[in-house]
């Protein structure tokens, strides 16, 4: 079943603005360039206004356009959202589910994920993007996906915490750092230490940046990346340590290569993690399932570590 509730104008410029060119869009759609290009002329005129600048290189959105695009992608949303309701109305287990979710998630809970809903329900698919925190509440509020799964998300009436669950701060640290067999340590001891750094805009740093600055102060950590997989391969070695949670190592604390030390400062608030979704959308039953094999997968394995 193909709705179509979608204009055709908003359908052509959603793929120009994604391929970048008229030429491109027309490829991807098999429909004549000149039949795209009248299209978003016609629909320039009606808004009196350009929503493209075009170059001899591509189209690049004008401020005006890219309004045009969060309609278009909202409008495409929601025709999915309604065939996904009609085809459960008629009891199939079927839909797509979009998902933020953060990059610490890439290599532990999202595979498990997917394959085992690939086994289930064969006719349920994903779209998963990797988001900040930030833009994962941005996204799941303008109804660009259907599930949040971010750090310290903010208390806003307009979201629905399906599950959520605190995240103590502790060192992670390889084998055969000094750290590796105690039962605990502090964040003095630690910072005696060579530290390896989540880069300043990613929410553990952000977060250390704001209560704990004097870590980083006078100089930068010995190891500053933007890339948690990255980090983790360095910290198996044994030199380094990062000040992070367990989601952010699950897979390697579950496999012995690290080993995760509580910081015992009780000024160091724990970060917490959770599921979420939009309160003033119905959410779709793929979705639903979704969302509730996330909390069980999430609080079962953090609970065995």
């Amino acid at each position: 079943m193909a709705l179509h509730v979608l204009p055709r104008a908003l359908n052509y410029l959603e793929t120009v603005a994604r391929l970048g060119s008229i030429q491109a869009a027309s490829r991807s759609l098999g429909i004549a360039a000149s039949a795209i290009d009248r299209q978003i002329i016609a629909l320039e005129e009606g808004c009196q206004t350009p929503l493209f600048e075009r170059h001899a290189r591509g189209m690049r959105l004008t401020s005006a356009g890219e309004a045009a695009v969060l309609l278009a992608r909202r409008w495409r949303a929601d025709e999915e959202r309604l065939e996904e309701t009609i085809r459960t109305m008629r009891g199939e287990q079927f839909g797509t589910v979009r998902l933020g979710a953060m990059d610490s998630l890439v290599n532990s809970i999202l595979p498990d994920l997917v394959s085992t809903f690939a086994e289930r329900y064969p006719r349920i698919r994903f779209s998963v993007d990797i988001l900040t925190p930030q833009d994962a509440a941005h996204e799941l509020e303008i109804g660009s996906i259907d599930l949040a799964l971010a750090f310290n998300l903010p208390d806003d009436r307009s979201r629905h915490v399906l599950w959520s669950a605190p995240l103590p701060f502790g060192c992670v640290v390889g084998r055969g750092h000094s750290l590796w067999d105690c039962p605990r340590t502090t964040l003095g001891e630690a910072a005696k230490h060579p530290l390896a750094a989540q880069s300043r805009v990613l929410p553990v740093r952000e977060y250390l940046d704001k209560r704990f600055g004097w870590l980083f102060d006078p100089a930068e950590p010995a190891l500053v990346t933007n890339s948690l997989q990255f980090m983790k391969q360095m910290l198996v070695g044994g030199k380094y340590l990062a000040i992070t949670s367990q989601l952010d190592a699950l897979s390697e604390l579950e496999n012995g290569t690290l080993r995760f030390v509580p910081i015992t400062d009780q000024n160091l608030r724990p970060q917490s993690i959770s599921v979420a979704v939009d309160a003033r959308r119905p959410l779709s039953r793929a979705a639903r399932l979704v969302g509730e094999a996330l909390a069980d997968t999430l609080s079962t394995r953090l609970e065995a570590i």
